[in-house]
């Protein structure tokens, strides 16, 4: 039996996409062995690697507002980062629990960036909330996780659509699921965490066009009337579409693939 691999691409707001792409896989039955991501793609893919409902997860990350995760440093003139990350790490906790990698219901792996030593770090064990937050961590925005000597930010730094790693862990087909590549030009960039999402976005877009391979199956999903900034309902809603368009155009070539 083929091991099918899902990896879910960085990329803010447009990562919502990632939901309906899975909508799309589980109406058509098509079962996914291991799961990996970075940034937002770590977020949705350890939902639904820890076994979250399709339902569950549009109902929980839908709700990822910028309210919901912004609790600003007022030490950010001498500190690491202009938000604690301690909402946000509560809001992960209530879509994921304690569950740790090893014990979700699908193989699990999301990536990060080690700022000390300057390379990548690929979490396939310990507590999933520790590894999506550090995936998550945009620099200057939050805080980064440390620990054991290190400084971990946000994977899309340096693997922004970790194709490579779901080989190396064993998988036969990979399915990826790119949201970044199209760098949508910004006019609204009137706050410091506009500026440095768009900033890292642009960092994302810029990698993704070096990378060699992009799976087997490689879903492009460009999101025209979505911000990458907002993260209202509207815009979540709407990116789920996005995603569930776009899969449903792919499918030919994801079972064709399969075979």
């Amino acid at each position: 039996m083929k091991r099918v691999a899902l990896v879910l691409s960085g990329g803010s707001a447009y990562g919502f996409a990632h939901i309906g792409v899975i909508k799309i896989l589980e109406k058509n039955n098509i079962k996914v062995d291991l799961v990996g991501g970075t940034s937002m793609g770590a977020i949705v893919g350890g939902a639904y690697a820890a076994g979250l409902t399709v339902d569950k997860m549009e109902e929980l990350l839908v709700g990822f507002s910028r309210k919901k995760i912004m609790d600003f440093n007022p030490f950010v003139l001498t500190d690491d980062g202009f938000l604690f990350g301690k909402k946000v790490t509560n809001l992960l906790k209530r879509i994921v629990g304690d569950k740790k990698i090893e014990d979700c219901e699908k193989e699990f792996f999301c990536i990060a960036t080690d700022l000390v030593k300057g390379k990548k770090i690929v979490f396939e064990k310990g507590p999933l909330v520790h590894a999506i937050r550090a995936s998550m961590s945009v620099p200057g925005l939050f805080k980064p996780l440390r620990t054991d000597e290190m400084c971990l930010v946000d994977g899309g730094i340096c693997d922004n659509l970790p194709v490579d790693e779901a080989r190396r862990l064993g998988a036969d087909i990979v399915i990826a699921v790119d949201v970044s590549t199209h760098y949508k030009k910004e006019n609204n960039l009137k706050s410091a965490f506009d500026i440095l999402i768009s900033a890292s976005n642009l960092t994302m877009s810029n990698w993704m066009k070096t990378l060699k391979d992009k799976g087997d199956v490689y879903i492009k999903i460009d999101q025209p009337k979505v911000s990458f900034l907002k993260f209202s309902y509207e815009d979540a809603i709407q990116s789920i579409k996005y995603g569930e368009k776009m899969a449903r155009k792919m499918l030919p070539e994801i079972l064709k693939a399969l075979k």
